[in-house]
């Protein structure tokens, strides 16, 4: 009979993580060390020999047990090497079938962005290819309604001022798009320097004046004198336009418009920066919407709101302005309540 020291050597390598297989060979570890125990008592009494074949027939035994769990065992480490492969295989295949997934992607996004480039030129192409003849209507225009053809007929004068004001608002329009395509192109021009901010909310609350009158909206300002702010004036007075516009599109006949310049707080804010805030009593931001405000081509209100008298809009105001504060280096954030107020929030570095 062979010894049981002998018999350790048939023991399978333990695979971590596998329980069952842990647990047979805490058995046959057991049972090697009961088979020791039993030899030994079997060589220290030779002179018994009943006690003798008692103790070797019990080793046996114990050698049959170990046989039975060894085989146990290698069935378990067989088991889990089968279920290892199968493993390895369900990771090659996810493997690929990521791999496969991340080129879809990749070719979807280099899809996205041709499209986006095609877009982005066809606007720039079809704003460039309307804006000469438009110039040009428009020029026709204002010397008529000046009178330099002569005196217009009584009967032409509603028409031609029909014509003059929709001619503008296709050209504005126009030249927004032409905003986008070159915001989105990376070739909008900064020609930055000192700017007074107050300065230039005046002039724009000047400007559009005639618009807040023909609703009856009230529009105050609260300027205080704060440093000069780096920036492109001309860009710095379309972001104001486009945050005005967009208030008095959508504050109701009889509201209220208010702009303010500040300094804001350096525990809100850090950094040395001047506030531009534009705060409404409109019809508010739903929610759901505010994520797609900035978006170009996007309006957050439906189009019951909509009227030809308002300001115009394509849904790119917005859009312009926000790229043009971050042009700056700025930042642009609205907070709203629906039914209740909107209130748009720029920051410009200071000079």
């Amino acid at each position: 009979m062979p010894d049981g020291r002998e018999r350790r050597g048939r023991r399978a390598t333990p695979s971590g993580g596998d329980d069952r297989v842990r647990e047979l060979e805490a058995e046959l570890a057991a049972a090697h060390r009961t088979i020791d125990v039993l030899l030994d008592k079997a060589e220290q009494r030779p002179r018994d020999a009943t006690s003798q074949s008692a103790l070797f027939e019990e080793a046996a035994r114990m050698e049959q047990l170990v046989e039975a769990k060894t085989a146990a065992l290698e069935a378990a480490n067989a088991e889990l090497r089968a279920v290892m492969s199968n493993l390895d295989q369900i990771v090659r295949q996810r493997t690929r079938a990521l791999a496969e997934s991340e080129q879809q992607l990749r070719e979807k996004n280099a899809e996205l962005e041709r499209q986006s480039r095609a877009k982005a030129d066809f606007i720039s192409i079809v704003a460039h290819e309307l804006r000469t003849p438009l110039t040009s209507i428009v020029g026709y225009l204002e010397l008529m309604a000046e009178g330099r053809f002569g005196e217009l007929p009584e009967t032409a004068e509603r028409p031609i001022g029909s014509v003059r004001r929709n001619a503008h608002r296709l050209k504005r329009l126009v030249d927004e798009m032409l905003d986008v395509s070159r915001i989105e192109a990376g070739k909008m021009i900064l020609r930055r320097a000192p700017l007074a901010l107050a300065g230039v909310v005046r002039d724009v609350v000047t400007e559009l004046a005639p618009l807040a009158e023909a609703k009856h909206q009230a529009v105050t300002c609260a300027l205080d004198d704060v440093p000069p702010v780096d920036a492109d004036a001309d860009k710095v007075h379309q972001i104001v336009v486009n945050l005005l516009s967009n208030s008095i599109r959508y504050t109701p006949e009889g509201g209220k418009i208010e702009l303010s310049v500040d300094l804001p707080p350096v525990d809100r804010f850090p950094g040395r920066w001047a506030r531009l805030r534009v705060r409404d009593d409109g019809i508010g931001i739903a929610a759901s919407q505010r994520h797609h405000l900035f978006e170009p081509f996007s309006d957050a209100a439906p189009a019951k709101h909509h009227t030809s008298s308002g300001p115009d809009s394509a849904g790119l105001g917005l859009y312009i302005a926000r790229g043009l504060t971050e042009l700056h280096g700025g930042l642009i954030a609205v907070e709203s309540q629906e039914q209740v107020y909107t209130e748009f929030t720029v920051l410009l570095p200071l000079a």
